[in-house]
Parts: structure tokens; C-alpha cells; sequence
């Protein structure tokens, strides 16, 4: 009898196991995007915002609310005591602000495909095995690095695609079972879950951008061929994306 009740315990664990860390784990992903929003906004607007579940408390407004099943709600809240409204006059001239930095964004993306050198490159599956313990919130197998002539130095962003000077050694960053993983790769993978955390390419760019001198990317689409690496992150997503990668070099070895 008593064999019976056991061994009906245990198989119950079995089946509800995997539910459960699937339930862990979309939580964990709804409050790290709340997370992030509320980084956000405290940055522009230096304004209070926090992470709540299940509902804001009186006086408090839902800036963004994530509740992908089965995890639990989360929702980024801002007081509304302390909004400072913008006139239509200032947000009007930030979004006029925001398209035209992301169509001049635009126009070097399609130089540097026109321009492109041999196919694309995914990331190896030996590596994807290493990073999705540590990047759970990007597709990572969606990732592709691009090799172009009109780049002739560093590398560029855009969210899942990522455009790299010929002279880039990115072999070395897509090598099967390599003992090392490229700590420049890694940078590039966190700014694309960040992409993913913050809802799609438009916020991530405008959010990316916006700290840009007014005239680089239109000098920089003047240029016959464009050096990638004076298209700054602002810097708190820059440093981000270094504090993500040193995490990791910490836990596995990692090469420049």
C-alpha cells in the first residue's frame, strides 16, 4: 500500500517538474523585462518607476505590463505624482528626432548588405549549447554575423544581425568547439537579447541612437566606406552589454 501512495507521488513530481520550470523560467523572463523598462525610463526621464506583480499600488500607473504564460505578471509602474508632462510641441520633435535616426540607420544597413562578402555566418551549435545558459532571452540560433566592404573597421548591431569590417577575425568567433569564446561575440549576442527584452528593433535602435552626435550617421553615410565602431551604444546600454559579457568570461574562458 504503502509502495503504491509512493511510487504515485513520485510520478506526479515527474510529470509537474518540467511545468514548473517552465513556469520558473517565463517569469524570470517577464521581470527582466519589466526590469529593463523601468531601467530605461529612470535614465530618460530620471523619474521614479519600479517592478511589480500582479497590479500597481494606488497612485501608480502601468508603464508596461508582461505576462507571457505560464509565468506569473509583471508590470513596470511610475507615480504619476512626479510626471512631468511634455508639451505636444516636445514630443513631436522627439519623434521626428527618432525617425530620421533610424531611416539614416536604415540607409547604412542597406550599404553594408549591397556590400556584403560570401553568406552569412550563424553561430555554431556547440557554442549556442554554451551561451543559452547565460542568454536565455534571445534566440540565439537566430543570430547571424555579416561580413562587409563598407565597413572598414569594428562592428555594428542590428539587434539579431550583426555587420563586421572583412578584417574582422569573426572565423574565430563561429569556430566549431572552440575552447574559447570571443569576448567581442558576446557583446554583440547581449545587445541582441537586449533588443529582444525591449520589445523589437524600433525601441532598442531609437533607445541605442539617440545619445549620437546629430551629424555621424549622416557623415558617416557620405563616406565611400564608414568606420563602424564611431556608431556608439548610449552608455548605459554599452555598458550593459560589457557588464553581460564579463559575467560569463568569469564562468567559461574567453579570448579577445
Amino acid at each position: 500500500m504503502y509502495r503504491r501512495i509512493l511510487i504515485l507521488i513520485i510520478s506526479g513530481l515527474a510529470v509537474s517538474l518540467p511545468a514548473t520550470a517552465d513556469r520558473h523560467k517565463e517569469s524570470r523572463s517577464n521581470r527582466q523585462k519589466a526590469v529593463t523598462v523601468c531601467n530605461d525610463y529612470r535614465v530618460k526621464n530620471r523619474l521614479p518607476c519600479f517592478v511589480s506583480r500582479n497590479r500597481c499600488p494606488l497612485g501608480f500607473e502601468v508603464l508596461e505590463r508582461f505576462n507571457q504564460t505560464p509565468g506569473a505578471e509583471y508590470m513596470a509602474c511610475r507615480d504619476l505624482r512626479h510626471e512631468r508632462p511634455a508639451t505636444l510641441q516636445q514630443k513631436t520633435a522627439v519623434n521626428d528626432k527618432r525617425q530620421r535616426l533610424l531611416q539614416q540607420f536604415d540607409q547604412l544597413v542597406e550599404r553594408a548588405v549591397e556590400s556584403q562578402v560570401g553568406e552569412n555566418v550563424n553561430i555554431p551549435e556547440s557554442t549556442l549549447n554554451k551561451l543559452s545558459t547565460f542568454f536565455s532571452q534571445v534566440s540565439l540560433e537566430k543570430i547571424t554575423i555579416h561580413r562587409s566592404q563598407a565597413i572598414t573597421k569594428g562592428c555594428f548591431n542590428d539587434c539579431q544581425k550583426i555587420y563586421c569590417s572583412v578584417d574582422e577575425p569573426i572565423n574565430s568567433w563561429v569556430e566549431v568547439n572552440a575552447k574559447r569564446i570571443s569576448t567581442k561575440l558576446l557583446i554583440q549576442v547581449a545587445h541582441a537579447e537586449r533588443c529582444e527584452i525591449q520589445g523589437g528593433r524600433e525601441r532598442y535602435l531609437t533607445n541605442w541612437l539617440r545619445d549620437l552626435p546629430a551629424a555621424l550617421l549622416d557623415n558617416l553615410q557620405q563616406e565611400s566606406r564608414f568606420d563602424a565602431s564611431k556608431i556608439r551604444y548610449a552608455k548605459y546600454i554599452e555598458a550593459h552589454a560589457k557588464n553581460r559579457a564579463k559575467s560569463v568570461c568569469r564562468r567559461m574562458p574567453c579570448s579577445d
